[in-house]
């Protein structure tokens, strides 16, 4: 059978909708009781509806399987966990029939897939596949929900170091090419990762990681940097505006001007809640062929049409008095990248005495409420606390 599910609320970011489909499929689950599940994201381009199936499965122990891998960050990142039959990409029944094998087996189930090393397997492959910061917030949250407790501390160690690989190849191919890179772990398939991989070709050539870590030494904020390969730092003067809506208000009105920072607040787990997306702001500085990095505490678009920087997941977030809701037009902050740090001309006494961010009010009751009253941080899945 399939399983219609309610389209989450557009107006929430990326890791609430994800808790909503969870939420939905594991209700819909214990009513028609299935055996195992086909995990599909159908036609809609959210990578929080997959990570909400697979959050699903997990707290139902269910048998799952990857139906018909896509070529998107986290679909890759699941199959290089262990979800996908390689064998799929060639044959559309094998995901089903791998299903029904697991049903007659009795697993493996998803946590048994899921452990320090198929995560690790799945950051790099994803990653690799050209994954951003949405990728480590939905990882992180199958981590914890497998109880993997250290993965925050593994996304900071090995983002950095993951590449992107150049080039279109299948997703065997792929994970060949990454070789010793990855763990071998058991699959859906019950077979180890490695025993699945064809020999390997000449490998196409690999980017530099476009992911940093940068942070504040004395105030404790932290952010995700992505930018271009080659970039060093990135600085420039704040231009600060408290949503998407009024930061493309101000590209359009020509008050952004290149050297600025566009620094756009009260879009993280709490503020937005669930961590917005900023793709609409994407497609209005290219519009407006306007290149100025972006610093907010929500998250990038997900294929972000320009090719300068994305400073995301700025913690602690605007909504959580955090410095990123102190800031102020004319600021100056700079990103140094090959120290990983966050320095700024303004003093931490003066900081600390400005007025905060002014969090915009949600309704006191619904699911929505609940989650940002009680949401985790995004690097450790922004899940429900």
């Amino acid at each position: 059978m399939t399983l219609s599910l309610p389209n989450a609320p557009l107006m929430h970011g990326a890791a609430l909708r994800r808790e909503w489909i969870a939420d939905q499929a594991q209700v819909a689950c214990i009513d028609y009781e299935p055996s195992a599940l086909l995990l599909h994201r159908g036609h809609r381009k959210e990578e929080g509806e997959l990570a909400g199936l697979v959050l699903a499965a997990m707290r139902l122990d269910l048998p799952a399987v990857l139906a018909a891998p896509h070529h998107t960050a986290l679909a890759v990142a699941l199959a290089a966990a262990g979800f996908a039959p390689l064998s799929g990409e060639r044959d559309a029944l094998a995901s089903p029939r791998v299903a029904v094998e697991m049903i007659n087996s009795g697993g493996p189930r998803p946590k048994d897939l899921l452990n320090g090393f198929s995560l690790a397997n799945a950051l790099r492959a994803g990653l690799a596949a050209g994954g951003g910061p949405e990728l480590l917030v939905h990882l992180a949250a199958l981590a914890r929900e497998a109880g993997e407790v250290g993965f925050s501390r593994m996304i900071r160690v090995l983002a950095p170091e993951s590449p992107a690989l150049a080039g279109s190849r299948t997703i065997a191919g792929l994970f060949a090419a990454l070789g010793d890179a990855l763990h071998d772990t058991r699959t859906v398939e019950g077979k180890m990762l490695k025993e699945s991989l064809p020999e390997q070709s000449a490998q196409a050539p690999a980017e530099k990681s476009r992911l940093r870590f940068v942070a504040g030494r004395a105030s404790g904020v932290e952010a995700v940097v992505s930018v271009p390969p080659d970039a060093e730092e990135v600085a420039g003067a704040c231009r600060v505006c408290g949503s998407e809506g009024e930061a493309i208000e101000a590209v359009a009105g020509g008050h952004v001007k290149e050297g600025d920072l566009l620094v756009v607040v009260g879009c993280g787990v709490q503020g937005g809640p669930g961590l917005l997306g900023l793709s609409s702001l994407d497609e209005a500085l290219t519009a407006a062929n306007l290149d100025v990095p972006v610093v907010t505490d929500g998250l990038p678009p997900q294929n972000p049409s320009r090719a300068s920087s994305w400073i995301s997941l700025f913690a602690p977030e605007a909504a959580d008095g955090g410095v990123i809701g102190r800031l102020r037009d004319g600021d100056f902050l700079r990103f140094d990248l090959a120290e990983g740090r966050i320095r700024t001309s303004v003093t931490a006494d003066e900081l600390a005495n400005r007025e905060p961010f002014a969090k915009r009010d949600h309704p006191g009751f619904g699911y929505a409420a609940r989650y940002a009253a009680s949401a985790l941080p995004a690097l450790e899945g922004a899940g429900f606390g």
